[in-house]
């Protein structure tokens, strides 16, 4: 297999943008960039130099559309060689999406599973009403990503130390005891619990395992357009709030040691 180079490999990430780009503008769809590529579209004006991925999200009911449109290969417009895979697809098992170019797969450090190259989507929901269990029920969703994380985590890795090894071992033999399907029902049918409107705060469940990145709803009712590379993308309008809550001093570069991507290795099928 061939393998593919950074310039190219992003290329084809964009390409994957610009078709969900393309749906959400025909279906009046809401996205925006989210995570480290708005921050690499308001710092960098692009990718953040050393990031390999790209991530969007949306409120669960703009998300679910966008899903069901993603998986219709009779959609107007579709794609043969782009392909959506979410936890009802056999051998995955995260809440959230991804669609990549099936005409190429990857390998990462830590996780096993086949992929191609790929853009993370992920879904907006809402909070209990009351701040105290609004916390509580962020931090149960943050231990059933562990379990999750755990589901696809590669054991032969020498990226992991001694004690992670331990606890991602027996997380996996929990979740092989109740059924990996079954907790990944489990763990979809928790996060779907409230409506985006419940409380007015919203958070997405899976990612953000803190109670610090519990977002207010009206703050993010905006989006505006970014430049990201050579063209433009949807992302919150209040940027500074959005990436306050996630990075802190966020235009300040974080140190080489804490660089982080996903140490994908990617090539053509």
């Amino acid at each position: 297999m061939k393998k593919i180079e950074q310039n190219e490999f992003r290329e084809i990430q964009m390409s994957i943008l610009d078709e969900i780009k393309r749906i959400c503008k025909e279906n009046n769809l809401k996205y925006s960039l989210a995570y480290g590529t708005l921050l690499g579209a308001v710092r960098h004006k692009g990718y953040i130099p050393w990031d390999d991925d790209i991530d969007i999200c949306l409120l669960r009911e703009d998300y679910e559309k966008l899903i069901a449109i993603l998986k219709d290969k009779n959609a107007p417009g579709s794609k043969e060689w782009l392909t959506l895979v979410d936890d009802t697809c056999d051998g995955y098992f995260y809440p959230f999406a991804k669609a990549y170019d099936n005409r190429t797969t990857v390998k990462m450090e830590r996780h096993k599973g086949e992929m191609g190259i790929w853009v993370d989507i992920f879904p907006l929901d809402g909070l209990p009403k009351s701040r105290f269990w609004e916390k509580a029920y962020v931090l149960y969703c943050s231990f059933l990503r562990v379990i999750t994380l755990a589901i696809t985590s590669d054991f032969k890795s020498k990226a992991y130390d001694t004690w992670t090894l331990m606890y991602k071992r027996f997380f996996y033999a929990v979740a092989c005891i109740v059924g990996k399907k079954r907790f990944c029902r489990y763990v979809e049918r928790v996060i779907r619990r409230y409506p985006t409107s419940h409380s007015g705060h919203v958070a997405t469940l899976f990612f953000d395992s803190k109670t610090d990145r519990i977002l207010d709803l009206e703050k993010i009712a905006e989006t505006v357009d970014y430049p990201f590379e050579n063209r433009e993308f949807s992302g919150y309008k209040n940027f500074d709030y959005y990436l306050s809550e996630f990075y802190h001093d966020y235009m300040q570069l974080p140190p080489e040691e804490k660089r982080y991507n996903h140490g994908v290795s990617a090539f053509f099928r």
